[in-house]
């Protein structure tokens, strides 16, 4: 099995140590969904984007793969999907040629996508935006002040509309971008590296540490003290994502990697899975909350205990936030 970690070649490699406490608090969660039934009777839009192939630093196997998937699921599942893919040329040359509307997943073409939403778009509606390929952080014209985070602002790497350059996409930029869009309901999902960093709350809803490079953990009970106080006191520091604004599922912390191997990134491989095996409390609907717990412990038991010890470990991140929306109906 190959790995790649999806992070910018510019940033320094660390060495990841620590295995912290399960998502006690979602799994609690869950149950509260049980005895719900929902009205499904609104649109549901998707952005979907893959890069492999990027033109100054190192090329990623697996990202096309990824939205191809993605957005595959999503059809099925009723949504109206944009994909775009910037595919690696020298890839296995038996893979089908993507048709030819969806080879330009650049910085600008996403604002275009985000604007096409918006106008189509209601109040009512779920957006979904799904990104798999490089992440990075930037130092230079930071405005990170949320309590806990490091003073980087994280990106997702793009490229432009000639594909000959890398753009990126900052934490707070994608915020107002989503601001945009007129649904109630909106998901982002990032498997990239640092994407925990998107998140704007010193609090994170799983009960692990922004940073999985950090020792410990908060308690089920401490963990469930935070949130209460964080909810009624919640402020928005201006940068990040804020969990008003969208349910944020990111493949790691803001200072750890993110890793992909062959067929799919590993956070979007138990991604996909969720949608049928994501529903713990059997009511025929996975909501982000499930699919969440089943990427996480999936992702523990069949990558972190197989290659941490090794190095190679990290755990998703999800937002904190008093709501959970449905993303997939188990049929």
């Amino acid at each position: 099995m190959s790995m790649i970690s999806k992070f910018s070649s510019s940033i320094r490699p660390h060495r990841i140590t620590a295995l912290l406490l399960p998502a006690l608090i979602l799994a609690a969660g869950l149950v509260l969904l049980a005895s719900c039934t929902f009205d499904l009777d609104y649109g549901r839009y998707a952005v979907v984007y893959g890069i492999s192939d990027y033109p100054n630093v190192q090329n990623l196997t697996s990202t096309d793969d990824d939205a191809n998937d993605m957005s595959d699921l999503l059809l099925s599942q009723g949504f109206d999907v944009i994909l775009r893919i910037t595919d690696d040329p020298n890839q296995d040359q038996t893979d089908p040629p993507n048709p030819p509307n969806i080879d330009e997943a650049s910085y600008d073409q996403l604002n275009r996508d985000f604007q096409t939403v918006a106008g189509q778009a209601d109040l009512d509606d779920l957006f979904v935006f799904y990104f798999s390929g490089h992440g990075t952080q930037l130092a230079a014209g930071s405005t990170e002040n949320t309590p806990g985070s490091d003073e980087e602002d994280e990106a997702i790497v793009l490229v432009n509309d000639a594909l000959t350059l890398e753009e990126y996409l900052r934490d707070d930029t994608l915020a107002d971008w989503l601001r945009t869009i007129p649904c109630a309901r909106r998901v982002v999902i990032l498997d990239s590296c640092y994407s925990g960093g998107f998140i704007s709350n010193s609090l994170e809803a799983d009960a692990i540490s922004q940073n999985f490079t950090e020792e410990g953990a908060n308690g089920l009970f401490e963990t469930l003290g935070n949130a209460i106080y964080l909810y009624a006191n919640f402020q928005d520091y201006g940068s990040d994502i804020p969990p008003g604004e969208a349910l944020v599922m990111a493949a790691s912390g803001e200072l750890d990697y993110a890793y992909e191997t062959d067929g799919n990134g590993v956070m979007t491989r138990y991604l996909l899975e969720s949608a049928t095996g994501g529903d713990y409390n059997r009511d025929g609907y996975v909501t982000v909350t499930e699919s969440y717990f089943y990427i996480y412990r999936n992702i523990n038991k069949n990558f972190n205990m197989l290659y941490g010890p090794s190095g190679y470990s990290f755990f998703p991140h999800i937002s904190g936030a008093p709501v959970d929306y449905i993303l997939f109906v188990n049929e």
